[in-house]
């Protein structure tokens, strides 16, 4: 015979839901949907944990870059679902990394790109 286990308060049973997959959907974008390479505005790095970041990407922190939208990371990603942004016509600043857009801070003036 199995032991009965015996609880001496109440317990509450919580409802069990499945974890839903990261959207894609163009409804939560904080941008328009943009083609890959296509000049998304001006934005400042401000990466929740710094401190995890490579030396090159600390160094950007603050900084304020125009930036290009790279692509949808998938959904299976370390950054799953998110926009991912590359450095508009450089890569001085981003040293060529994909910067998802949880990192970055769009400033209201982003319209044209500078020459």
């Amino acid at each position: 015979m199995a032991p009965v286990l015996r609880i001496p308060a109440p317990m509450k049973v919580l409802a069990f839901r499945p974890r839903s997959s990261p959207s894609t959907s163009r409804e939560r974008l904080n941008f328009p949907l943009l083609a890959p390479g296509a000049y998304a505005g001006r934005a400042r790095f401000q990466p929740k944990h710094a401190d995890r970041l490579p030396e090159a990407l600390r160094a950007a922190v603050g900084r304020v870059v125009e930036v290009a939208f790279a692509g949808m990371e998938s959904t299976t990603g370390p950054f799953a679902g998110q926009a991912l942004f590359l450095e508009w016509r450089s890569d001085d600043v981003f040293a060529g990394f994909f910067i998802p857009e949880q990192d970055l801070e769009f400033l209201k003036d982003a319209s044209e790109p500078h020459a």
